[in-house]
Parts: structure tokens; sequence; C-alpha cells
């Protein structure tokens, strides 16, 4: 009987290391995240500092909103290169939102919160249908 539970604590811890060692490969083999692209990480920062612009002119400060603008612009410049082999649906959205950004870089020059936020929020709607399409 001594020798049937040796046998079976044996095969037991057997079937065990097996099966750690069948398993190690395929958790080693697991896919890493994919990290997100140029375009779209230019994309992600276009739309945070715009979300910062939207927020300054919300409060009236419009010199803050032009810092922000500035970051958007050159996120939005990065981006028309970044994203060359995109879909054509991305490109025109980032010049439409390119556009709208310097028109709220004008107002937000002439102080005028108001027009801005317009400007800003044409700028955000423009990223976003770039970002859903982006890969």
């Amino acid at each position: 009987m001594f020798r049937s539970r040796l046998a079976a604590a044996t095969a037991t811890a057997a079937l065990a290391a097996g099966a750690v060692v069948g398993f190690a490969p395929l958790a080693a083999a697991a896919p890493a995240a994919v990290a997100a692209s140029p375009c779209v990480n230019d994309l992600q920062a276009a739309q945070a500092s715009n979300n910062a612009a939207i927020a300054a002119d919300q409060a009236n400060d419009t010199k803050a909103a032009f810092a922000s603008n500035l970051g958007t612009a050159t996120s939005l410049a990065s981006a028309l290169g970044d994203c060359a082999g995109q879909p054509p649906v991305v490109g025109t959205n980032v010049l439409t939102a390119s556009a709208a950004n310097a028109t709220a870089i004008v107002y937000n020059l002439l102080g005028s919160a108001s027009s801005a936020l317009g400007s800003e929020q044409a700028t955000a709607s423009a990223i976003s249908q770039a970002l859903a399409s982006a890969t």
C-alpha cells in the first residue's frame, strides 16, 4: 500500500511539473500590449492641449488658452508627418483641426475667449474624428 501511494504521489508530482513546464512557454509567448503609433500619440497630445485651451477659455483666461493652442498646433504639425500612412480621412481631419486651431489662436490673441472656444470645440471634434480612424 505504501508503494502505491508513493507511486501515485510521484505520478502526481510529475504531472504537475509537466504542466508547469508545458504552460510556462505559453505564458512567455503571450503578446505584449500593442504600443500606440506616433500618429495616435500626436493626436492624443493635441487633444490634451486643446482640452486645456477649452478649460482656460471657459475661465476667460485667453493667455493660458493661447499657450495651450500653441501646444495643440505643435502636436498637430507633428501629426501631419506621423499620420502620413494612415487612411486619408485622418489627414483630412488633422488639417481641419489645424485650421480651426489657427482660428482659435487668432481669437485668443484678440482676447475673445467665447469666439476662441467655438474654434477649440471644432478642433476637438476634428481631433476626435481623426483618432477614431487612426491606427
